[in-house]
């Protein structure tokens, strides 16, 4: 069946009339028009519109009722399970319609619009600036959907989940719910090494390895420090020839032998 999809031309065309639009107003405002949709005559079929609208409404529920953090793992998870193994899955356009079309709202709830304080706005350089009514365009549009709020979402749980076989089911995405936001995109997803899956497994291993998975074994400075010299340590290393314990034997040697010396130093 058709998978619907939005081109990243005309979802960044749609972003720029919006921005403009809220812009002129003062205020947040919803878009005068929705993008160009089309249709991509492959895979099988499944009805994009009302599944997808089903998924948005699900997320739209847990985010209200548990907030942002919730919203990111457990969101990850269930939007995971929801979607089929579709050709869709690997265009970065259908994540664009997802994005501007069917999800816009639940982006938009997701990133509020702030009026900043009195304070805040006495802080602030003598030059006026405009304010930002809008979640960020990469929310929605660019970098090959790597930032796309659904697509960051489902990736996490693509590269989070056991593939080979969990013995527990409820333990298939134990990898996908630990951790912030910020940990996710800054150290996983934005880099090279954690396109291997074990070795973004093994890195979750690291940072929190307590049964829970509640509690961060490294500070902010010390974990940013670390995903630095790993860049570079993996620039020399067949990552994906690594298994998860190989990885994170990997892992530990550099935090030991390098980032725990830097990190010490700045802090």
């Amino acid at each position: 069946m058709p998978y619907p999809f939005v081109s990243e031309d005309s979802a960044k065309g749609w972003f720029k009339k919006w921005q403009d639009a809220c812009e002129e107003a003062s205020a947040r405002v919803s878009p005068i028009e929705a993008p160009k949709v089309e249709k991509q005559p492959i895979g099988d079929e499944f009805d994009w519109e009302m599944e997808i609208q089903a998924i948005v409404d699900s997320l739209t529920a847990l985010l209200e009722k548990e907030g942002e953090k919730a919203f990111e793992s457990k969101g990850a998870v269930m939007l995971h399970k929801a979607l089929p193994d579709h050709e869709a899955l690997r265009d970065p356009e259908f994540w664009y319609w997802f994005a501007t079309v069917p999800g816009r709202t639940l982006v938009e709830s997701r990133y509020p619009f702030k009026e900043k304080t009195q304070v805040d706005l006495e802080l602030e350089d003598d030059e006026p600036k405009t304010p930002n009514y809008l979640p960020g365009r990469n929310n929605f549009v660019g970098q090959h959907a790597k930032e796309v709020l659904f697509f960051r979402l489902w990736i996490r749980a693509e590269m989070g989940r056991l593939v080979d076989g969990a013995d527990d089911a409820s333990k298939a995405y134990e990898y996908a719910r630990s951790g912030s936001v910020e940990f996710w995109r800054s150290h996983l997803l934005r880099v090279l090494y954690a396109q291997h899956r074990p070795f973004l497994q093994a890195f979750v291993d690291f940072q929190f390895p307590g049964p829970d998975r509640d509690k961060p074994r490294l500070t902010i400075p010390e974990i940013r420090q670390l995903a630095k010299d790993l860049a570079k340590a993996c620039a020399n290393v067949s990552v994906e020839l690594l298994d998860r314990n190989q990885s994170k034997a990997f892992i530990e040697r550099v935090w030991t032998r390098t980032s725990s010396a830097r990190a010490w130093v700045k802090g």
